[in-house]
Formats: C-alpha cells, structure tokens, sequence
C-alpha cells in the first residue's frame, strides 16, 4: 500500500525519462512532439537552435517582423543543410532567409530520433520582432 502512495504523490520519475530532457523534476513527463521553438524537450531544443541559427544569418534580422515564408528543410544528422526549398510566403522574406541558410550555422541533431522526425520537414518560418 505504501508503493502506491509513493507512485500516485511523485508521478513521473524526477530525472528525464530517455528520449525527454527536462529541467525540473516538476516538468512533465510527457513530449507531445510538437516540435515549437517553445517546447522545453528534445523536440524544442532543435527547432529552437535551426531558427536561431537562420535569425543570427539574416543581415537584417528586424526588418522581417510579421512576415511568414513556409520551407522545405532536409539535414544531414551533423546539422548540414542539404536542401532549402521555398513553398510559400513573403518574396523577399524567403529570398533573405534563402541567402542566410548559405550563412547559418545549424546545430547537430543529438538524437536519431529528432532527426527522423525533422531531419527532413516542413517549417513555418515567421519574421521576428
């Protein structure tokens, strides 16, 4: 009866279950695999750094606030762009975010897992304020 209590007052194990990274032993357990740069998980961390990477090579980072291009993004697992291929959006958004993919510093995929899942994927790329 004890072991219950303890499982039904900690929940999820404090320390990361494999696959998750979490900061806190009250962060959840769970990954929905959104992949947000808000997501606070493995499924965050990469998406988060691509983006970073791409508004750091942007020579006018501020200029393209409100605007939206939709991409086409193929890595290779070290974090090698392959492929950028517009879909949609703003003209001059996606040129200027084409020509800072030349530029970028992608960061690795840590896990074989992330990569399958975005190594190869569509983005939604907003301008940032």
């Amino acid at each position: 009866m004890l072991l219950i209590i303890t499982a039904a007052v900690t929940g999820c194990a404090p320390l990361a279950p494999k696959g998750y990274q979490k900061y806190s032993a009250l962060d959840s357990c769970n990954s929905h695999r959104s992949g947000t740069v808000r997501d606070k998980d493995i499924y965050g961390e990469q998406p988060s750094g691509i983006k970073k990477a791409l508004d750091a090579a942007l020579t006018k980072p501020h200029a393209w606030q409100g605007k939206r291009c939709n991409v086409h993004l193929d890595f290779e697992m070290g974090g090698t762009l392959q492929n950028f291929i517009v879909k949609g959006g703003d003209k001059d958004y996606c040129h200027a975010l084409v020509e800072a993919s030349k530029r970028a510093v992608f960061p690795p995929f840590k896990d074989p897992k992330v990569f399958n899942d975005m190594g190869s994927s569509r983005w939604n790329m907003q301008g940032q304020p």
